[in-house]
């Protein structure tokens, strides 16, 4: 379960949070009156796999990877690639 801060608790324990956060790869909420404002902090290998897997969603890049797991005529056995001519 996701920990909830208020702005005045987070504040009062925001290295902790950060370090807390950064170690555990848990993510921490700072809810606020309106929840509009609601922040989310994650650390920053996190956010960039997040990014990346957008990225990768946008471009229809995952849909051809998931396509090419379930065709099993697009097989490669890694033993049968010439590694020595390789162009």
């Amino acid at each position: 379960m996701q920990e909830v801060y208020t702005p005045a608790d987070a504040r009062q324990a925001f290295y902790r949070l950060l370090k807390q956060v950064a170690t555990e790869h848990k993510p921490v909420t700072i809810q606020q009156k309106d929840k509009k404002l609601d922040t989310v902090i994650v650390p920053k290998s996190d956010w960039d796999a997040i990014q990346e897997t957008l990225y990768l969603s946008q471009t229809e890049t995952l849909d051809h990877v998931n396509r090419r797991e379930k065709d099993d005529s697009s097989f490669t056995n890694v033993d049968d690639i010439d590694w020595n001519n390789l162009s």
